[in-house]
């Protein structure tokens, strides 16, 4: 792999992505950059844009266009090769197992042993203070056992699920 086969990107999330050569092609042009406003030219029109916020170590920003909000983040080549050589997974979440928030009464499982599950997936509810908590995965994994059921009481960091 080499710096050569990528070029700068830049993704506007859940919207669009473009290279650096495909917004030479779109005609996006910045025309003027005074403090936290941008003036930006698309197809023959003007654009006035507020920066929200600007984050250096993700390269990221939130941009108000017009009454629309927009997150965008620029990859430049050297992102993209770290990511694609797989760099990056490590530093995600890397689940061992999953403890109890505080003390509670397990009502329910979303998951069972031997499951693959993503981040954000539901794994088990858990009611604490006449409210149900809904506990979710914080990375990838398989669910080697579970170490509760249903109905059990359990206290504060105690653990209640562990991943293979």
């Amino acid at each position: 792999m080499s710096l050569n086969n990528y070029k700068t990107r830049v993704v506007v999330e859940n919207r669009a992505e473009f290279d650096t050569d495909e917004l030479v092609q779109k005609d996006i042009r910045i025309l003027s950059h005074e403090d936290n406003k941008i003036r930006v030219m698309y197809q023959n029109k003007v654009y006035d844009a507020l920066i929200r916020d600007f984050d250096y170590q993700t390269k990221t920003t939130k941009l108000n266009i017009n009454g629309y909000s927009f997150t965008v983040k620029l990859q430049e080549p050297l992102d993209q090769l770290i990511n694609d050589l797989g760099f990056l997974k490590s530093a995600r979440h890397s689940v061992k197992e999953i403890r109890s928030p505080m003390p509670g009464l397990v009502v329910g499982f979303f998951a069972a042993t031997g499951d693959q599950v993503k981040e954000g997936d539901k794994l088990l509810s858990l009611e604490a203070m006449k409210m149900e908590n809904i506990l979710k995965s914080p990375g990838d994994g398989i669910i080697k056992a579970i170490l509760v059921t249903k109905g059990q009481s359990v206290d504060k960091n105690q653990v209640l699920i562990v991943f293979e």
